[in-house]
């Protein structure tokens, strides 16, 4: 883990030192890392090096960063892996590596889409099949994913008012 900011080894620069700071207080990206010291008024050189030092010493990896990201969202509420994927470019991780740690993700999107459901459910009891789709896409989740899973809950006889896509 980080070590403790008051433990900056000696001789090492007072970017490095501000870095291992900002990381002891708050798991950060690459790119939020950089924002944040050049916000400082450090020069490039400086942030390019020091940046380097926390990723060589695992103090920072944006890989660690998007699969606790995930972990954590996912735990709070359902959401669909196109939403956490805009979420995560948002804050630094590249495209492809948000892409890998998605494709980690233990459970299917089909039982991702059945949970958002049933919160939807309980929250909006009236909602027709329009409606649950229109929000399940609002909430990440692609469209054929959605109709998979409202199809098989008409079938079921879950969602009312859908003779018309049975």
């Amino acid at each position: 883990m980080i070590p403790d900011p008051g433990g900056v080894p000696p001789g090492s620069t007072p970017v490095f030192g501000v870095a291992v700071r900002l990381l002891a207080a708050k798991r950060l990206t690459r790119l939020q890392l950089v924002k944040k010291l050049r916000d400082r008024g450090f020069a490039s050189d400086g942030v390019r090096d020091a940046v380097a030092e926390c990723e060589r010493r695992g103090y920072l990896d944006d890989r660690t960063f998007a699969q606790l990201y995930v972990k954590s969202v996912l735990e709070r509420k359902p959401v669909g892996p196109l939403k956490l994927l805009r979420e995560l470019v948002r804050q630094g991780v590249d495209q492809t590596t948000a892409r890998a740690v998605l494709a980690e993700v233990d459970d299917d999107e089909d039982t991702r889409i059945e949970r958002a459901l049933d919160r939807l459910h309980a929250i909006r009891p009236g909602d027709r099949y329009e409606q649950l789709a229109r929000r399940l896409q609002t909430m990440g989740y692609g469209a054929p994913a959605i109709a998979r899973v409202l199809r098989r809950r008409a079938r079921e006889g879950t969602i009312g008012e859908l003779e018309d896509v049975r």
